[in-house]
């Protein structure tokens, strides 16, 4: 019965991994919308990105709620936790985007870039720790390796770049979105085998 169990649990959580797929999907299609409409909209003032980063936060601490509260995550206490920090975050920075454009852009700037450092540490930590679970881990470290280096460069970044930071950041986020894409195809993937 010992030897049954840790493979039972084992079974569990990759079903578990693979019934939400379409969280890393959503996640990865909303960073896409970000990215283009940063990349492809140079004109847009720092006031209209922070409204569209706003809606972002929301949506993506929406997503970690989800996850978090459905149990099909390791963590779910800290995922939890990081819904709702992205939820109010994001709510304050819609609701204000003069105030975070104008006199808290520099803060925000590293909220969000410590934000995106931490998950991605996060996501590095659990595709080596559940490696043996899923496969396409190398896509989810990839990502969360890409989110790190978007934390590092914001932290980095002086908001002198204007446009050009825009468009990079754009850019990134079009790159990030689409490696959470081919991670969730790959989830997904998981599911049906042991669906099957």
């Amino acid at each position: 019965m010992s030897e049954a169990t840790p493979g039972l649990a084992r079974e569990r959580v990759a079903e578990a991994i693979g019934s939400l797929w379409w969280l890393p999907l959503v996640r990865g299609l909303l960073l896409i919308c970000v990215g283009a409409y940063a990349l492809f909209r140079p004109e847009m003032t720092a006031a209209a990105l922070a409204q569209v980063i706003g809606v972002f936060l929301v949506l993506d601490g929406i997503l970690g709620l989800i996850a978090g509260i459905s149990g099909a995550v390791p963590s779910r206490g800290w995922t939890i936790l990081r819904g709702v920090i992205a939820i109010l975050v994001g709510i304050f920075v819609f609701a204000n985007p003069t105030i975070v454009a104008g006199v808290t852009a520099q803060i925000l700037l590293y909220v969000v870039g410590f934000s995106f450092i931490l998950t991605g540490l996060l996501e590095v930590f659990a595709a080596i720790r559940d490696r043996k679970e899923i496969e396409g881990e190398g896509w989810i470290i990839l990502g969360g390796i890409l989110a790190i280096l978007f934390g590092i460069l914001l932290l980095a970044a002086p908001l002198t770049f204007g446009r050009i930071l825009l468009q990079i950041l754009g850019a990134y986020a079009i790159i990030y979105g689409i490696c959470l894409i081919v991670m969730a195809f790959r989830i997904r993937g998981v599911g049906k085998r042991l669906a099957a």
